[in-house]
């Protein structure tokens, strides 16, 4: 009998199936990692989680948005995961799942942000600074591309999978959302025993010269702080003590650089509260701002987009790890036609309007400089 030798397919193949079939599904590669892993849900019907900060999901991919107030969290089961290089047997399993033909309700697509209204919101977030109402806003705005990608989407994650190596890179689609992104920041990602999260803020374009942390600002470097004060009394609110603490330092992400400093405590010390520290932890300085209250009311108030699930936390729970989570930033979603980007930069009492507008270009770049090559 002649032996019959199973071939590796790109997950490009399998990815380009999920999306013709309207699946519920999310492809990822964790950072460092070579083999990107694929989780399809069976069930049309996306699962919605209504008690996120009571109760983490068994098991599955986690989509959480930005304001829960505003937008659900979701989980895509995983009823296929095909972890590695893809088999004929893979293949067959996915092209036996029916076609989802169940429509969502049509999504609004926001308008870009043009420079005008985003220096005017800065220099109001300046004022409000000045006066005391918060220290560090984050604000975000929006930028899109025209071009039908959708064909060209498992192409793109594969892309972004080989260009930022140390980032978590994901394609999703889910409740008729598409997105996809390669995310620099850990949210809360577990480790054998411990849990890990960071405080990640300030941006610079990659250079030598910025690789040296003693040439960054004051104004970087206190932006970064805020995110870490947040994450020191979120800790002592929680009375975890035995934390270790590293950093600040510089990191590469891809074209940029920013300023990091990692935590890790035992999960033990949390006992069943790792929910809740969630709940507590978002939205992070480096999303939301300082004070997180007055600065997320600030936001709603001066961007005329919604978020969505731009600077929320996605990722898989329930696998090798209880969860990897990682903030859902450097990402676009995909509306049809075209590609909406969202990006973002930390307002403090030294920001100056222009250079934030150019940091944001910068950030914007890091998806366009991949999807120029491919579109």
């Amino acid at each position: 009998m002649q032996e019959v030798i199973e071939k590796d397919i790109p997950i490009s193949g399998a990815v380009r199936i999920c999306l013709g079939k309207n699946l519920q599904f999310a492809a990822y590669r964790l950072p460092g990692e070579q083999f990107t892993t694929l989780m399809v849900q069976k069930d049309p019907v996306p699962l919605c989680l209504s008690v996120l900060d009571k109760h983490i999901p068994d098991k599955g991919f986690l989509v959480a948005p930005f304001a829960k107030d505003k937008n659900k969290a979701w989980l895509i089961k995983p009823d296929i995961v095909i972890h590695g290089p893809v088999h004929d047997k893979d293949m067959a399993a996915l092209n036996e799942l029916p076609v989802n033909n169940d429509l969502s309700l049509p999504v609004e697509i926001p308008s870009d942000t043009i420079k005008e209204d985003y220096i005017r919101a800065i220099d109001d977030s300046l004022k409000q600074i000045k006066a005391g109402a918060f220290d560090k806003v984050v604000l975000s705005r929006v930028k899109s591309v025209e071009g039908n990608f959708s064909a060209h989407l498992p192409s793109i994650f594969m892309s972004l999978c080989a260009s930022y190596p140390n980032a978590f890179v994901y394609l999703f689609s889910v409740n008729g959302q598409c997105w996809t992104g390669a995310t620099p920041e850990p949210f809360i990602c577990s480790h054998q025993n411990e849990l890990k999260t960071v405080s990640l803020a300030g941006t610079r374009t990659y250079s030598e010269r910025n690789l040296d942390i003693t040439n960054w600002n004051s104004k970087e470097l206190q932006e970064q702080e805020y995110v870490t004060l947040h994450i020191e009394n979120i800790f002592k609110k929680f009375k975890i003590s035995s934390y270790t603490k590293s950093g600040p330092y510089v990191t590469r992400a891809g074209n940029l650089l920013h300023l990091r400093t990692d935590f890790a405590f035992p999960a033990q010390s949390l006992g069943n509260r790792l929910p809740a520290l969630i709940a507590a932890l978002h939205p992070t300085p480096a999303v939301c701002g300082m004070s997180t209250g007055k600065a997320m009311n600030f936001i709603k108030k001066s961007e005329k987009h919604d978020r969505e699930y731009y600077a929320g936390f996605i990722g898989p729970v329930g696998f090798t790890d209880i969860l990897k989570l990682y903030m859902n930033l450097r990402c676009l979603k995909v509306h049809g036609t075209r590609m909406v980007l969202y990006i973002g930069g930390g307002i403090t009492r030294d920001s100056l309007p222009e250079e934030e507008w150019l940091e944001t270009e910068m950030k914007a770049e890091t998806l366009m400089s991949v999807i120029n090559q491919i579109c």
